[in-house]
């Protein structure tokens, strides 16, 4: 069983086509992590779910943020391999496919990449994004000495014995992060791909808000990765 968590936090535009997509592939478990949305997400859910039992919703009440929203839904998942994607179809289906694949080819984990070169860029980010995430980028591998080349992207999947031997502590967008750089410090086998992704210009990131998180989780995981 293969089990894609997917955390919403008001994708109501985007969660019921992100559902049928999957529906062309036989043998997952789709677990809907909703995170305090306020515009029917969890309605569009519930409905899809009525129709199709390999779909499971599971709801806060509060806004947890994405890692929270994550770990969440790996508690309610079955499969014997793990992963998640984001809810607003910046990136398709088929490239969780993909990795899906790497996996069972021999990776312990397996992360989709924006930055190799046979990756597809529909519609890149702002400059100032992407400014950004370069600089995080830098910070991360100067810190947390990894060496993969886009931590960030939402499209991961992993064997449950990868999730079963780390700990991941962040409950915000730094999720990412510490998933990859905890798995490179245990030596586990990592496989990067390339994906095709598109923006979509409501990014749930907000710079002001959630830059200083992801800074304090940054130094967090380089405190306990050292020790």
């Amino acid at each position: 069983m293969i089990s894609v968590v997917i955390p919403a936090h008001n994708e109501a535009g985007e969660i019921d086509k992100l559902l049928q997509e999957f529906s062309s592939f036989h043998g997952l478990e789709l677990v809907v992590a909703e995170d305090a949305s306020t515009d029917g997400t969890p309605e569009i859910v519930q409905e899809f779910a009525s129709r199709n039992s390999n779909v499971i919703l599971t709801r806060s009440s509060t806004l947890t943020g994405k890692g929270s929203a994550i770990k969440r839904g790996l508690e309610a998942a079955t499969g014997d391999v793990l992963g998640f994607i984001d809810a607003d179809r910046s990136i398709h289906p088929d490239d969780f496919m993909r990795l899906v694949d790497a996996i069972n080819s021999g990776a312990d984990l397996a992360i989709g990449s924006r930055k190799l070169p046979e990756s597809v860029i529909l519609q890149p980010q702002p400059l100032s994004r992407r400014i950004l995430g370069s600089a995080y980028a830098v910070l991360t591998r100067v810190l947390l000495q990894t060496t993969e080349g886009d931590l960030q992207c939402g499209c991961k999947a992993f064997r449950r014995s990868l999730w079963d031997a780390i700990s991941v502590n962040c409950d915000g967008f730094a999720f990412d992060t510490e998933l990859v750089a905890k798995a490179h410090k245990k030596g586990f086998a990592i496989a990067e791909l390339p994906i095709t992704w598109r923006n979509r210009t409501n990014s749930k990131v907000k710079v002001r808000r959630d830059v200083l998180a992801m800074l304090k989780c940054l130094l967090a995981i380089r405190a306990e990765i050292r020790r």
